[in-house]
């Protein structure tokens, strides 16, 4: 005679309890420029850095918060290995500055237009992303993305490691040249200050 395996008890959520876990996009505020502006950071200088606009939808519960972690929606993506997942949107031409994840992966998923991912030290090599198209990025590889289309692109931006290394995103030496030449040592001292380094590339 055969028996029946004890069935596991599962939960049930009323819609309201499932809304604490729903990120409804109309009600989201892009980080970057509103973490940037309350350090003091010039908004010249926040556009050179990043996307125009970031979204991070859900991060881990971590204590050293990186700007990534720091403004998101959601808690959640900490059970073992870490996981955070934003929207990263883009005006034509528009992209971050070459910078390494040293300890983490990042993953792009174009989801509208085209962008042009570039990586090495100086940003040497480079491959096209249409939609529908995903790159993962190995940890310790320096990169940046662009819009390279005519219309406002958006990239799903996806970042995997230990829940304790999300805070690990090195730019280039030359990226804080740079910066220190367009906008002044002190634009570069505050994005220092903010938790941004300089200190990666040949």
């Amino acid at each position: 005679m055969s028996t029946l395996p004890d069935r596991l008890s599962t939960r049930t959520l009323t819609n309201e309890q499932m809304e604490a876990h729903i990120v409804r996009f109309g009600a989201m505020k892009p980080r970057s420029r509103e973490a940037q502006a309350a350090l003091g950071i010039p908004a010249e200088v926040s556009e050179f850095m990043a996307a125009d606009r970031n979204y991070t939808y859900v991060a881990p519960n971590v204590d050293a918060h990186s700007p990534i972690t720091r403004f998101a929606a959601l808690r959640g993506g900490d059970h073992g290995d870490a996981i955070t997942i934003s929207l990263a949107v883009c005006a034509p031409g528009k992209g971050p500055q070459l910078h390494a994840h040293m300890k983490t992966v990042e993953s792009f998923f174009c989801l509208k237009g085209q962008f042009e991912v570039r990586w090495g030290d100086r940003g040497e090599h480079q491959t096209r992303l249409d939609p529908y198209d995903f790159i993962a990025v190995p940890a310790g590889v320096v990169r940046t993305f662009r819009n390279i289309g005519d219309e406002e692109a958006h990239l799903l931006v996806v970042i995997q490691g230990n829940r304790n290394d999300f805070n690990d995103v090195h730019h280039t030496v030359e990226v804080g040249q740079t910066v220190e030449r367009t906008f002044g040592a002190k634009a570069r001292d505050l994005l220092v200050a903010s938790g941004r380094r300089f200190d990666v590339g040949a």
